[in-house]
């Protein structure tokens, strides 16, 4: 008698009570721990930097100012994360949510997007991604006073149009493909994408006035700190643009690491449809580096190690240099799984009868032939 051997499915996030739990138990603790006893732990850290050097090493007040801070900020995000993930440890809400999500989330009977094969080609990707994001970052960081390569009408400026202009066309060709298939809704999620992308691309070419010469409204120019026709270098729109690239990126990690662990055993196609690729994931860990914020700053610790070794981040370019990368990987991606779609049921229309009830009833008038 055959043995049959059990499938291992790949774990949950919606069933791992204990990993909510310790997640947010360890974050509760450490948090409150950097909290209560912030003075300790930075003599500690004090104490470590006394012993790693051969001679006397006082913290000047300006690190020690920002350790501190450094400090706190881990301690309130332990705490954050705690009120995150505790509350997923319980199975009544994750159940309620799984229930709730499993018609948009959940492989359906009509899907018909195979599952992502994460071999050679994806970790070839992602090797890709990562080669493009070290030399973008080295490269605009350390010639961002050579003006053939960041200034206005730059190399890297001119990668940002291309980009959102090809993202646009991407996105629209594949709401455009969307059209007839079963997530026809999907069309509005893209051409939204396609509008935003085709403006950011006409935002980083102030429109064309630098192009044509035409002035900027005074308006306009008062409060815009080139003096362009632009709304993303409007001071407040400018802060805007910083959070969008942060919490962005960090959903578009949170995204891919759904992706990823939901495939298997069966993700829908309007996830698929949505949600990025982890292929994307160097890009997005350093725009992430980059844009973390001045409140997060002191607890950025890949930003303070490059600081250390002279490499941190410098100018504004690589954000937007990763972005257009992201933007080009994600929609290229997303066509081509929306024009699968789109012939899967092109091919079904056409195998399928002209007429069903004509069919039927030559079907019913055959057997009756063959009972006769």
């Amino acid at each position: 008698m055959a043995v049959i051997h059990p499938q291992h499915q790949p774990p949950s996030i919606f069933s791992a009570s204990a990993l909510w739990t310790g997640i947010g138990l360890f974050g509760l603790v450490l948090g409150a721990i950097l909290l209560a006893f912030d003075g300790s732990v930075f003599s500690a850290v004090e104490w470590i930097s006394e012993i790693s050097h051969s001679g006397p090493s006082d913290l000047s007040p300006k690190t020690a100012e920002a350790i501190r801070d450094g400090i706190d900020s881990w301690g309130w995000a332990g705490l954050a994360i705690a009120a995150i993930t505790l509350p997923l440890g319980n199975e009544t809400l994750r159940s309620r949510m799984a229930v709730a999500l499993r018609p948009f989330t959940v492989r359906q009977e009509h899907d018909q997007l195979p599952p992502d094969r994460y071999g050679s080609d994806f970790f070839l990707a992602i090797f890709a991604v990562l080669v493009f994001s070290v030399v973008a970052h080295w490269s605009l960081r350390t010639y961002i006073e050579v003006g053939w390569l960041e200034s206005e009408d730059g190399l890297s400026e001119w990668w940002s149009v291309a980009t959102y202009l090809a993202g646009a066309v991407a996105a629209g060709a594949a709401a455009w493909a969307l059209r007839g298939t079963r997530h026809s809704a999907l069309k509005y999620f893209y051409l939204a994408l396609a509008v935003g992308f085709f403006l950011g691309g006409m935002e980083e070419i102030s429109w064309g006035q630098r192009l044509v010469g035409w002035g900027t409204p005074a308006a306009l120019e008062e409060i815009n700190f080139q003096g362009e026709t632009t709304l993303h270098n409007v001071n407040f729109a400018n802060n805007v643009i910083f959070e969008v690239l942060f919490w962005g990126s960090t959903f578009g990690l949170i995204g891919g690491l759904w992706r990823m662990t939901a495939n298997t055993r069966g993700l829908s196609d309007r996830m698929r449809l949505v949600l990025p690729s982890l292929a994307l994931s160097p890009a997005l860990l350093l725009i992430m580096v980059w844009r973390t914020g001045d409140i997060w700053e002191t607890a950025n610790l890949p930003r303070l190690v490059m600081d250390h070794f002279n490499s941190g981040p410098r100018g504004s370019e690589v954000p937007e240099a990763l972005l257009g990368l992201c933007i080009v990987v994600y929609t290229l991606s997303n066509l081509r799984q929306a024009r699968h779609l789109n012939r899967l049921t092109n091919d079904a229309a056409t195998c399928a009868p002209a007429n069903p009830d004509e069919s039927a009833g030559e079907s019913v008038g055959e057997s009756a032939k063959e009972n006769a």
